[in-house]
């Protein structure tokens, strides 16, 4: 309750603050010199004191047609996006490069190690067992995608 009492008289203080009166004028010597109380000379000026916000007016932005940019911005942005499609592409490319390679690897691995190779002949669905010849051909090319794709 205290708290609420003396925040009252606060706001009620600054309230009378900025309702005081406030006088300019200038002594014998052309100093100027402000204060709450009039002085003696009759030569003052009674000031208005605000103690609202000044409101910043805001700029008004210029509305600009798209066909009226900078060319430079224009090739300035062209740019960048270029560079970025360039990017994505590459970064792409790499990821299907490393898949790639990760399968051509399996494969040398696998027909390496395995002695009898057997694949299902996709017309007649016969399991078709591979002799050596046509095993080292598919290592030999399952090799060259792995110099390939494996940098």
């Amino acid at each position: 309750m205290k708290i609420l009492t003396l925040m009252t008289v606060l706001l009620m203080s600054n309230a009378v603050i900025a309702k005081q009166k406030y006088y300019k004028w200038t002594d014998e010597n052309g100093s100027i010199h402000y204060s709450t109380e009039k002085p003696e000379n009759d030569k003052t000026d009674e000031l208005e004191i605000s103690t609202k916000q000044p409101v910043v007016p805001q700029k008004p932005q210029e509305a600009q047609p798209e066909g009226s940019e900078n060319p430079e911005e224009t090739e300035e942005k062209s740019y960048l996006e270029q560079h970025r499609e360039k990017k994505q592409q590459a970064k792409k490319l790499a990821e299907e490069n490393r898949e790639r390679c990760l399968d051509a690897k399996h494969t040398v691995n696998r027909y390496q190690q395995q002695v009898r190779m057997s694949r299902i002949d996709r017309e007649t669905g016969e399991k078709i067992y591979l002799d050596d010849a046509k095993r080292e051909q598919i290592i030999q090319r399952a090799q060259q995608a792995v110099r390939k794709y494996c940098h």
